[in-house]
């Protein structure tokens, strides 16, 4: 996304406009799944696979699968069965470069990869 002067969000894929990567997703609606709270974890990946994160500290890690690995954005939700639309944002540091190429976003809950979808900046 790319904020306007006027604090308007537009959808770009150049890798100069971009401010921030908005990632939205459903969580959908499951009576099996035990309700309350959530974290959920969002991976996004450059081309050369290095994670965007906001710190290489274990603060910024979570366990996936007795694997540790990095996190970009961290969000808490109250999920209580139903279907839940979430939006989350990272928000671009200018002393961090992007890369042209496919981006890949990675979706979790605890030991479960419950989404995931890629994007293309030029």
């Amino acid at each position: 996304m790319h904020v306007k002067g006027s604090g308007k969000e537009v959808p770009t894929d150049k890798i100069k406009r971009v401010d921030r990567v908005k990632i939205c997703f459903t969580l959908g609606k499951n009576s099996v799944v035990q309700p309350g709270a959530k974290t959920l974890y969002v991976r996004i990946s450059k081309p050369d696979e290095e994670v965007l994160v906001k710190g290489r500290s274990e603060e910024y890690t979570f366990t996936y699968q007795g694997e540790l690995l990095q996190y970009s954005i961290k969000e808490d939700v109250d999920y209580q069965n139903e279907a839940q639309h979430i939006c989350l944002y990272w928000n671009h540091r200018a002393s961090l470069e992007l890369q042209a190429g496919l981006y890949h976003v990675d979706i979790f809950d605890g030991d479960n990869l419950i989404g995931e979808t890629t994007f293309t900046l030029k």
